[in-house]
This record gives C-alpha cells, structure tokens and sequence, in this order.
C-alpha cells in the first residue's frame, strides 16, 4: 500500500506544479490582466519571441496606442465676426464719442468683458449705421438714429431702465471703422 501512497502523493504534487507554474501572480493580478487584455484587443503583441517576427512590443504597436489622448474640446467659443469688425465694450457715450475698450469673449460668463486700455472713438462724419436688438421680444436688429443708440447708451451705463422695447446687455457693440478709426457701423454684440 505504500505505493500507490507515494504515487499518488507524486501525481498531486506534480499536478500541484504544473497549476502554479501556469498561473503566476503577475498573470493574475487584475491591472496586468485588464492591461494585456486591452493590449491584446489593440492588436499590440505581447510577447518578444524573435521567432514570431514580433521584437519589440513598443515598434510593434499600432501607432494610437503610443499617442497621448486627445485635448477635451472646448466648451465654448467666441462668436464669429466677419471681416473688418470688432467688439467693444462702451465705458461712455457722448452724441460726438464714445469711449469703449476693446473686448475679449469670456466663456465663463459666456459675454464679452473689457480687456483693453481706454480709448475714445469718434464717428464718421458721413453718418453712422447704428442698431439695437430688442432682445425680449426675440425681433431681430432695427436700426436706429445714432442719437437714440447713444440716449440707450446713456440709460445703460447709468443703470436706468432704456426706453422700451430695448434692454441693457453688458454693453457690447460690434464695431466697423473707417480708415480714420471712426465709428461708421455699431450695433449692440450679436446683433446683425
């Protein structure tokens, strides 16, 4: 009887080996699993056996999988201006200038903000185009006398209430210059 004693204890013992040398605790570890396994699905060969005309996993892998990730895009952007425009926004307003510093879109706030120094622009003497958005009512720009934009100016910038149907909204106009730096176009930002 002791021998099938010591031949059954050689076959679990050898059964025992080969369990173990099949599993190793690298191999089972969940991170090394998860990462051979997302390498694997990448098509990256894992293994450096010169025979498989594999070498080294790093020149073997897809060129995606040696990439950083990509930049989160951005959450927001300034509205498109066309060309010749820019935005300003209106610090005070005279019925022959007006001093304004130049605007930086703030996707924040999701408005524009000052962020030049001051300067004063005058208007072109040949007449100004001047609109107003009655943004309550959703209508779209209506141009106005650049004598009302200015009183609607006058309103804003003092905190009153501007005559109806018009709001204040941080002050921001789209600009054109003429080749003076004159005002010949404002309206308020965002209004065509």
């Amino acid at each position: 009887m002791a021998a099938p004693r010591i031949l059954l204890a050689a076959l679990l013992s050898s059964t025992a080996a080969v369990g173990l040398a099949a599993c190793t605790p690298a191999d089972s570890g969940p991170t090394v699993a998860a990462a051979s396994s997302a390498a694997i699905a990448d098509g990256v060969d894992l293994d450096d056996d010169p025979d498989d005309g594999g070498g080294d996993d790093a020149a073997d892998a897809p060129e995606s999988f040696l990439q950083e990730a990509p930049a989160p895009a951005p959450t927001c952007t300034a509205p498109t201006l066309r060309p010749g425009h820019s935005v300003l926004v209106v610090i005070s307003a005279e019925p022959a200038e007006l001093t304004a510093r130049t605007a930086r879109f703030s996707c924040d706030d999701h408005r524009y903000e000052p962020a030049g120094t001051p300067v004063h622009y005058g208007f072109a003497a040949a007449g100004v185009s001047a609109t107003l958005v009655d943004r309550p009512h959703g209508n779209p720009a209506k141009p106005v006398p650049l004598p009302e934009l200015v009183a609607h100016l006058d309103d804003c910038l003092a905190e009153r209430e501007p005559a109806e149907p018009y709001g204040c909204y941080g002050n921001a106009y789209d600009v054109v210059l003429d080749s003076h730096g004159r005002i010949m176009r404002i309206g308020e930002a965002g209004a065509g």
